[in-house]
This record gives structure tokens, sequence and C-alpha cells, in this order.
């Protein structure tokens, strides 16, 4: 399997002030999500849709942009960052409602991206 992007995530302590920031800049619909913040449709078919998060204290980051990347198995690549000089940060641990698995992590110039699995 290839491993496309499929997801984009906004995250920040005033999650409030970031979904009128975003929604009022490119007119983008925002809905609050109980299980996944606030999921956001850009109004295109093209691109890919993501979500508005607030961050907390136990995070080990206080705010993000970042996207995920599907992987076919989520501990093995999770291993395989960690052997090429990354840092899982959270997960894997499973998405609200079923979706799949995620994983965070921090690449070697400290970037934070995604892992998901369906």
């Amino acid at each position: 399997m290839a491993n496309p992007v499929t997801i984009f995530e906004i995250a920040g302590k005033k999650e409030d002030s970031l979904c009128d920031f975003y929604g009022s800049l490119f007119g983008w619909d925002i809905v609050q999500d109980e299980d996944c913040g606030n999921s956001v449709n850009t109004g295109s078919d093209q691109g890919i849709q993501g979500h508005i998060v607030q961050t907390t204290e136990e995070m080990p980051i206080t705010n993000h942009v970042t996207f995920y990347i599907q992987v076919d198995d989520i501990n093995a690549s999770a291993k395989k960052v960690e052997s090429n000089g990354g840092k899982i940060v959270m997960g894997p641990m499973p998405v609200p409602e079923g979706e799949g698995t995620f994983a965070m992590f921090i690449d070697p110039s400290g970037n934070c991206l995604g892992l998901f699995q369906s």
C-alpha cells in the first residue's frame, strides 16, 4: 500500500479562536465533534479534510499543525520511526468511535506528524 496523507490537524490552547480564525479566513465549515474536537470541512473535494483541537496540559506539545500518514501496520511503523531517529510522543491509540488507530511522532528536525491505520 502507498502511504497517503489522509487528514490534517491544527491544535492549540484556544480552540474557539482557532475555529473562528480559520472559519473566517477560508470559509471552512467547522462543526463541534465531541469525540474529535472540531471537524473541518474545507468545502472542496480536492485535498484533505481535518480537525481543530484543543491541547491539554497532559499533551507533550502545546500547539501544532500536523498531517497524518496512512500506514498498514501502525505498531511496525512506530518502531520504524524510532529506528530511523524519530520519537513517538503519543500512541499508538484508538481513534474515538473505532475509526482506526493513530500515533504522533517527532521527526529528527522536531516536526510533529501523525500515523493513521484504518
